[in-house]
């Protein structure tokens, strides 16, 4: 268990809480190992650290040849800029240490601060934020603040998130217990927003400076020029150890036990007119979320494939740093405090051997081919028709014959392929798969115009081709890029028992109706959303189910909300559970998470697998508590004993068809009990005094386990 002496006078660490605007770039590992070209450069770092961005990354690497990459593992292919952190290991009792499993970072550019301009990273530009010696809280170094903006340690720009199963913990300056951490703990960090506008790198970092808030606030003298605050994220796996038992026995490459030394560089490589329009367009309240689709000056280079696309880079320095290694990287020792690191502690000695450097030799952008739809292209005669979706219906967009290779999958291989089957219509997927048939399925919609780029990943057969020839586009996930062989003289033999053609056609949903309140998560493990009355019918429809939950519930009283569910189930309730989230609001049917179509009305959308669509009904009266009746005052709602039995235990009685509140207290007033009580909507209990029972007042109840209660002093 990791203690710490020092209280922390930290509050929780929430970056992104009340962002004005920012974007966000997800970012795939492009090179690990000791590379820092900041730093180190030109020679090996001291520690191994994880680098996403620009192709071109290594141990000389300048913003231009960052900026000439082939490639960024960054969504955004106009940012070639690389991001570093340290490499998180596992220490195991037997001294060796095993690399904690992640995928990448996500990097957010945050458009805050109190200056009215914002303005861009300018070329050259690279800078890095944290202490890597730091092995404790440091509350003396204070940003620089005024009046109306308050300073802040400068400690508070490293934060640690725990992903728990259920609600997660407050962020933290330092490292969890990660046990509880089973879906990742998240270390975060935020650069400095504040440019004394001369200097493009100062060893010492002095060139640059933190906002009085960290990512809000105000620059300090000397530092007018404002930047966009860079936060980056990295969840660490930290759950997929192998025989992980020590919660202390995580560190930093750097030999950081703690956190307080996690440390991040940034070295610009963005195309310059990008990022300009970017920070000039997209850093101002806008869409809340983030998404480059928002921007069209990102959205323009925008791929969900750049993982693929751009896949991690052959190591530059001779030594193991992936999975399970001897030690650390270098010649560091671990050191967990509360005293700083020495440097002697994190760095080789003078005459200790090096590690090989790997030369590289910086790549240049390929040209990548975006046929129009209706050009040839590829083989003569072969019309591009688009790209499509591949995922509406149980069919394929192409269905007869597939094939599968990364290596020589091009446009021109699969229409080949197709061609000597006897397929007039080829298609490209996955960046290595291949489709054939002479039909195209009728669902298949196509994916030109809509608001996300699609068929984006780069055709494995292109990509790793050694000559420097045009990139081509392989479709993405789910989504086809389709070819049609336009040769009016092609003998189209290829067989036709599985043609996608034999798909119905498509129909586009219903419109949702106004009272519409979107697609929740419906787990019958964690409890339905609606826990009222549920019914499942072969010819459901959305009207039917309105009319079901408006007309069942206590006496047919009805229930606020309905749902639908599977195309074929409806589900009634008073209340939303807690358990269930909403996936997708108010949006069109087609980017709906609920997609099963009602098996009694198709247009119409009836939930889906595990999810609800929910709407309210808008004709409900709750019931109302009647304040009095005769001498008789409304008082709390009873909670029944937990040792069984009922709060009143006088007399009783219950009527299934004609329950009232009434009848009850003329029934309790008939048998001299000052107390009545209404049960389950149709038990009445009277009494003289209430066991062993605590109240809640609240306006309504009468339920399972609970009881409306009325008192008169006097009978």
């Amino acid at each position: 268990m990791r203690s710490h002496s020092t209280v922390y006078a930290v509050a929780a660490l929430f970056f992104l809480a009340g962002v004005d605007a920012f974007f966000r770039l997800n970012c795939a590992i492009i090179q690990t190992g000791r590379v820092d070209p900041l730093v180190n450069p030109g020679t090996v770092a001291a520690h191994a650290h994880t680098i996403v961005g620009g192709s071109n990354i290594g141990v000389n690497a300048t913003g231009v040849s960052l900026s000439n990459s082939a490639c960024s593992s960054c969504q955004v292919q106009a940012d070639k800029s690389a991001y570093w952190t340290p490499i998180l290991y596992y220490q195991y009792p037997n001294g060796s240490f095993y690399e904690v499993p992640h995928s990448g970072s996500v990097v957010y550019y945050l458009g805050r601060g109190q200056n009215a301009t914002t303005i861009p990273f300018p070329p050259g530009f690279k800078m890095l934020s944290g202490n890597k010696a730091l092995r404790s809280y440091d509350n003396q170094t204070m940003t620089w603040g005024n009046a109306s903006y308050a300073g802040e340690p400068v400690a508070n720009r490293i934060s640690f998130a725990c992903l728990t199963a259920g609600t997660s913990p407050p962020s933290q300056p330092y490292m969890f217990n990660v046990t509880q951490c089973i879906n990742g703990m998240r270390a975060q960090i935020a650069f400095q927003g504040c440019w004394n506008g001369i200097d493009l790198y100062k060893a010492d970092n002095s060139h640059v400076a933190y906002l009085s808030g960290i990512d809000n606030g105000v620059c300090p003298p000397g530092y007018e020029y404002q930047l966009p605050v860079i936060f980056v994220e990295t969840d660490y796996a930290v759950s997929q150890v192998p025989g992980a038992t020590n919660d202390s026995a995580y560190t930093f490459s750097q030999g950081d036990p703690t956190g307080f030394g996690f440390h991040g560089d940034f070295q610009n490589g963005w195309d310059q007119e990008v990022l300009t329009d970017a920070v000039n367009d997209c850093l101002t309240p806008g869409d809340p979320s983030g998404q480059v689709q928002y921007c069209p000056a990102l959205y323009a280079s925008d791929t969900n494939g750049a993982s693929y696309n751009c896949p991690e880079q052959p190591p530059q320095i001779g030594e193991p740093v992936r999975g399970l290694i001897d030690k650390l990287p270098g010649c560091v020792v671990v050191t967990p405090g509360p005293d700083s690191a020495m440097a002697a502690q994190m760095n080789c000695a003078v005459g200790v051997p090096l590690p090989s450097i790997t030369s590289t030799v910086d790549s240049t952008p390929r040209p990548t081919a975006s046929p129009t739809p209706g050009a040839t292209f590829g083989l003569p005669d072969h019309e591009y028709l688009g790209c499509y979706n591949d995922t509406n219906g149980f069919i394929s967009t192409l269905n007869e014959v597939s094939y599968t290779n990364y290596t020589v999958m091009t446009v021109e291989w699969c229409q080949q392929y197709c061609m000597n089957l006897g397929y007039r219509l080829s298609g490209v997927e996955y960046a290595q798969e291949c489709h054939c048939d002479n039909e195209i399925n009728p669902t298949a919609l196509n994916a030109n115009n809509q608001t996300t780029n699609q068929c984006t990943w780069a055709c494995g057969g292109t990509l790793t081709a050694n000559a420097d020839g045009v990139q081509e586009l392989c479709g993405g996930v789910d989504y086809i890029n389709v070819y049609n062989n336009t040769n009016s003289s092609f003998n189209a033999f290829g067989d036709m028992s599985n043609t996608a053609g034999n798909a119905s056609p498509y129909t586009l949903p219903a419109a949702f109706a106004a009272n519409y309140l979107g697609c929740y998560t419906d787990n019958s493990n964690t409890g339905r959303t609606l826990t009222g009355v549920s019914i499942s019918l072969p010819n459901m429809t959305i009207a039917y189910c309105a009319q079901h939950c408006n007309s069942a519930g206590p006496h047919g009283t009805g229930y606020q909300y309905y749902g639908l569910e599977f195309a074929s189930q409806c589900y009634c309730g008073n209340a939303i559970s807690t358990a269930s989230s909403l996936l997708t609001a108010l949006t069109s049917p087609s980017n709906s998470s609920c997609q099963d179509r009602c098996v009694g009305s198709e247009p119409e959308i009836c939930g889906g697998g595990g999810v609800l669509s929910m709407y309210n009904n808008t004709g409900f009266v709750a019931p109302a508590i009647k304040p009095s009746v005769g001498k008789y005052l409304s008082g709390q709602c009873l909670l029944d004993p937990s040792t069984g039995g009922r709060g009143l235990q006088g007399a009783a009685y219950s009527n299934s068809t004609n329950m009232t509140v009434e009848r009850c207290i003329k029934f309790c007033l008939g048998k001299y009990y000052h107390y009545a009580g209404i049960e389950y909507g149709y038990e009445c209990y009277c009494g003289n005094s209430i066991v062993a029972s605590t109240g809640n007042t609240i306006e309504y109840c009468g339920g399972s386990g609970f009881m409306n209660l009325y008192y008169s002093p006097s009978l």
